[in-house]
């Protein structure tokens, strides 16, 4: 278990978490009715190879992405129960009778092997993980609207810019919430995105974020990130 803090508080945990363990190992750790739930989601038999790697990584990170909510919240001093989601797939924990932390706050995310969460015990939050692949910028001018286009030119401030979208959504937790005309993604630097020894000036980056809806204040939002490589490919965190 390879497991890294981001953002430590009284009332908040934010940390990702490097996969190398086996099923097994996750199926020993967790309760009964997120086993159920996640055998249930992913359980192809398929004879193709491929997919069976496919559908054993996507296991893996679920499994994972719940056991570290697990250790996040035992951390906090909070009783951990099983993982449920609501009909749009905002995580929440199961009430119970002896439960008393069914008021945390709570947001996962995973792209194998990595999965990444974070919990508030106050306010409402949202976390993604992203690695940079070529898919994003092919994709990019469907979610994003003109300024945000011109602003990402390179494939990392692209990814930066698609995570940070994916994180507002899930922060929102508002059906029929649109990515390109309803979420907003601004940064501001004074430096930009621009590389210095090969090396991006990720540090310098302030990256905000604005929901446009009524249901919800259309301020601009900071936003939290973290880049890192792993076997010469590139993720990104973006959190609030």
């Amino acid at each position: 278990m390879a497991l890294k803090i981001l953002e430590k508080s009284q009332n908040r945990l934010v940390a990702f978490w490097q996969i190398s363990e086996t099923i097994s190992f996750f199926e020993n750790q967790l309760p009964k009715e997120d086993l159920i739930y996640i055998h249930s989601k992913y359980s192809d038999k398929s004879s193709n190879k491929k997919l069976q790697i496919k559908q054993e990584e996507k296991k893996l990170e679920r499994l994972a992405v719940r056991l570290l909510v697990k250790n996040l919240i035992e951390q906090m001093n909070f009783d951990y129960t099983f993982l449920d989601k609501t009909k749009t797939g905002k995580p929440f924990l199961k009430e119970s009778e002896n439960n008393k932390n069914t008021n945390l706050k709570l947001s996962i995310s995973h792209d194998f092997p990595f999965c990444a969460a974070i919990i508030d015990q106050n306010n409402e939050v949202g976390i993604d993980i992203q690695s940079l692949t070529p898919k994003i910028s092919r994709v990019f001018h469907r979610v994003m609207n003109q300024k945000e286009q011109e602003k990402t030119q390179t494939l990392k401030e692209q990814t930066l810019f698609w995570s940070s979208k994916e994180a507002l959504y899930k922060y929102a937790d508002i059906e029929g919430l649109f990515f390109k005309e309803d979420l907003n993604v601004k940064s501001i630097t004074d430096y930009g995105l621009r590389i210095t020894n090969n090396n991006y000036e990720n540090d310098k980056i302030q990256l905000f974020g604005r929901i446009k809806n009524d249901l919800i204040s259309d301020e601009w939002l900071p936003l939290s990130h973290h880049t890192f490589e792993n076997d010469a490919k590139e993720f990104v965190i973006v959190w609030l």
